[in-house]
């Protein structure tokens, strides 16, 4: 009885992908219009088109409209395209051991629980008044509802999975402290159109919320719903959805559906514990878009019911795409440096891997994992685990000094500018850099290291040239670096001459051979330090943290 409801509810999935309405004798469909320039107003103003949803800034509209009107639409010149309004459902399955395998017992001790961090439940609901659940707000999409309680059980569900209450009752959640928003695109059916989902996301952005989950799947994706995601990771969120339900034992690659589908989207499939290893779930889909897997079958956690009803097991991607939200937002408050981009980077990197080594179509990263608290990270892509610079690059980006460019990367090998050089500086002396206006005719107050070039040149660690510019996008050479380095630390002047190609009358001379006596560097070999090279990224950054850390007794040999 059980599988037969669950095959003929994904059925309904496979097949109604476009939603039509019969009104009296006409025939009506469900679409997104795409307008150029502005929305026409007065066109939707006509009593045969159902208006749903508008996105203004997209220039779009969701509306029902009599199914003959499409062709004399697109006619109109003010009318870019129209595409279907899309539905979609949650991956949701009738029927926590999850928790405990995933080693969330043991790390629940490091006092990371999510505080701080803003997660939105996109799904049914969730329920307001659930005794080991704490709702900080949310708001509803669903046409004909007033409130964002959950009508479903799906969506207090996956809530419980992400931040049910550490207490005495019930279950705990993966980020207990995280607060929690009920955004309500599914109807009682756990049924909606990607429209209600844009709605959902478009209101989390407007909230600042930095995670968002979507555990609910469709077969086809829409201009509409994407932009939205793309506008969405843009500005910082974290989007994980599930990778989608099979009726039946799937064993070959589909991909996984839409959203989860999404560049993004973070896609998690489903694992469970079997013959003392993980191994995907049979139902759960997968292909080259997944990006992890978590524990999906038989999850304990809250529901929408009253008493004996307040919670329950239930078995589905659905379960395992929170238990990835919760992790980002462990992840987003032991790592408060990193952008959203660098988090899921770190937690692909910290997955236990599954299957074939490396990414794969079945496991993506591998089974996501808690972070390791304190541990100094390596977040850049373009930066290698073993590289003779990793350990100090990763030291200055846990400090806060370093951030990579707005792609992920932090191009070692690329040379770095002055302006570059005083804005690492001053983050490592801790001043107030922001804008502001300098006595320098090629600094403006908005360079983003007026601030700092201000505070080193007037602090002497750094100076001008005679003609009245900074010159900040100059490529500064190892000597210089090594004056500024000992100004900016104090270092101690140097004992002896070091390097055979560094001339004793040169500005250099003293800066240089002090680092070498420091143990910052030990130059290149035959005990040369090519002072008028230009500094690469790498090597500042370990010449920088070596001076941080050299009172330490940290710093070890290098270029």
């Amino acid at each position: 009885m059980y599988k037969q409801k669950y095959f003929i509810c994904l059925l309904f999935l496979f097949l109604v992908l476009i939603p039509f309405k019969v009104s009296g004798e006409q025939l009506t469909e469900r679409v997104i219009i795409f307008f150029h320039n502005e929305i026409d107003y007065s066109l939707l103003e006509n009593k045969e088109i159902e208006v749903h949803h508008l996105f203004e800034d997209l220039n779009a509209a969701s509306v029902t409209i009599p199914v003959e009107w499409k062709d004399h639409l697109l006619q109109r010149s003010n009318i870019q395209f129209i595409e279907p309004d899309p539905e979609v459902q949650t991956t949701f399955q009738e029927m926590s051991w999850g928790y405990r395998m995933l080693g969330l017992e043991m790390f629940n001790q490091s006092g990371y629980t999510g505080k701080g961090v803003k997660i939105g439940i996109l799904d049914t609901g969730v329920r307001i008044d659930h005794p080991d659940l704490r709702i900080a707000g949310g708001a509803t999409f669903v046409q004909g509802t007033t409130s964002y309680d959950d009508d479903n059980g799906h969506g207090s569900h996956v809530a419980g999975i992400v931040a049910a209450q550490n207490n005495d009752i019930g279950a705990v959640g993966v980020a207990p402290d995280a607060e929690i928003y009920a955004v309500k695109v599914l109807d009682q059916k756990g049924e909606g159109n990607q429209s209600d989902v844009v709605k959902g996301i478009e209101w989390a952005m407007a909230q600042g919320l930095d995670i968002i989950n979507l555990s609910i799947t469709s077969q086809n994706g829409s201009f509409l719903l994407e932009e939205a995601l793309k506008k969405a990771e843009s500005q910082g969120m974290i989007i994980v959805a599930a990778s989608g339900n099979y009726p039946t034992a799937l064993y070959r690659n589909l991909n996984v559906l839409y959203p989860a589908r999404y560049p993004s989207v973070l896609a998690v499939g489903s694992v469970m514990w079997d013959k003392n290893q993980f191994t995907r779930s049979l139902f759960s889909y997968f292909g080259q878009d997944l990006d992890f897997v978590a524990p999906g079958e038989e999850i304990f956690s809250t529901y929408n019911g009253t008493g004996a009803e307040e919670y329950g097991i239930s078995t589905g991607t659905s379960m395992a795409s929170p238990f990835v939200a919760g992790m980002a937002a462990l992840y987003m408050e032991a790592y408060p440096n990193l952008s959203s981009k660098q988090i899921t980077i770190h937690m692909g990197k910290s997955a236990e891997d599954l299957g074939t080594p490396g990414k794969d179509m079945e496991y993506g990263y591998g089974l996501v994992q808690p972070p390791l608290s304190k541990e100094v990270v390596n977040v850049f892509p373009d930066v290698a685990d073993n590289t003779w610079y990793t350990k100090e690059v990763s030291d200055l980006f846990m400090k806060g000094i370093i951030s990579g460019n707005n792609d992920g990367n932090f191009y070692p090998y690329n040379p770095i500018t002055r302006a570059e050089a005083v804005t690492m500086i001053g983050r490592a002396l801790k001043y107030t850099g922001g804008s502001s206006t300098t006595n320098f005719s090629d600094v403006p107050s908005g360079h983003f290291a007026s601030g700092y070039i201000n505070n080193t040149t007037n602090d002497g660690i750094i100076f001008g040239f005679s003609d009245g510019s900074f010159r900040p996008n100059l490529h500064i050479i190892r000597g210089d670096v090594a004056v500024i380095l000992q100004r900016a630390f104090k270092l101690p002047d140097a004992e002896s001459s070091h390097f055979a190609d560094v001339d004793n009358q040169k500005h250099y001379f003293n800066a240089i051979n002090s680092l070498f006596e420091q143990n910052i560097t030990q130059g290149y070999e035959e005990r040369t330090f090519k002072p008028d090279l230009n500094i690469t990224r790498a090597q500042f950054s370990v010449f920088l943290s070596k001076a941080i850390n050299q009172n330490q007794g940290t710093a070890t040999s290098t270029r």
